[in-house]
């Protein structure tokens, strides 16, 4: 992606932030729920992922804050959203009202947003699957 003068590795974003969620202990629960996150977000996309990890409860509930921030982060990478103050909240303690709103109306709203966020989300999960693997 080359956003004005330079270029954004969009892989790199992607390898960086999937390190960020093996920060949760479980290493075996992160693994089964980035599992099933990715499969939502390849069946169902993007809004459905997040409102995904905000449903999850017991052991994968302790887990989903890791993910959440993880993939809060990889946006915070990209240009279009790096100084929005809204989107650093979230990275603290946020709810599942204000998160999903925002992705509605500054993610879901734009194809070509919604598609690279799927596109990279797809590759953030896929590599914190192998890292949690390899970490078991």
């Amino acid at each position: 992606m080359n956003a004005g003068n330079f270029k954004i590795n969009l892989d790199k974003i992607a390898a960086d932030h999937s390190r960020e969620m093996l920060e949760a202990s479980d290493k075996e629960t992160l693994e089964r729920l980035v599992t099933k996150a990715l499969g939502v977000l390849q069946s169902q996309g993007v809004y459905a992922l997040m409102l995904f990890l905000f449903s999850r409860k017991s052991d994968e509930g302790k887990i989903a804050p890791f993910m959440r921030k993880a993939l809060y982060n990889v946006l915070l990478s990209l240009p279009h959203f790096k100084d929005d103050e809204e989107l650093k909240d979230f990275t603290g303690n946020s709810t599942a009202e204000d998160v999903l709103k925002w992705y509605s109306d500054k993610i879901v709203e734009d194809l070509d947003t919604l598609l690279l966020v799927r596109d990279l989300y797809e590759q953030t999960l896929i590599y914190a699957r192998f890292h949690a693997k390899a970490a078991e």
